[in-house]
């Protein structure tokens, strides 16, 4: 299994490709379907421990994995949030409105996300 890694889309370049768009290319090289669900992991960057549980717990459903894990800048937290989803241009950025509209109320942002590309 390997990780296909994007920075944050508010990043990118005007001139380079949406980062959904790379993603989506990658896949296809890689022998897979993008229109199919792919499993993806987003980090957010929350400001302490009580915070990241609160936005762990309200981002939680059946379908959907929501860990807390410590991180490296100091004084956050990350929520990583592990779903099985489409890469659509479309899905992507429903996913990320979500994700920070839980996110941003406690202080929290969107860092970036990844798709786990398997290679059976």
């Amino acid at each position: 299994m390997g990780f296909i890694k994007h920075a944050a889309e508010g990043m990118q370049n005007r001139s380079e490709k949406d980062p959904t768009e790379l993603a989506r290319d990658q896949l296809r090289r890689e022998g897979a379907d993008p229109d199919l669900p792919h499993e993806t992991r987003h980090f957010l960057y929350v400001p302490g421990a009580k915070a990241a549980q609160q936005i762990a717990r309200s981002l939680a459903g059946p379908k959907r994995r929501v860990d807390v894990e410590t991180s490296a800048r100091k004084g956050y937290w990350i929520v990583a949030v592990t779903q099985s989803v489409a890469i659509t241009p479309a899905a992507m950025a429903g996913l990320r409105a979500e994700l920070e509209a839980a996110a941003t109320p406690l202080g929290g942002e969107y860092d970036r996300w990844q798709v786990v590309v398997a290679n059976d």
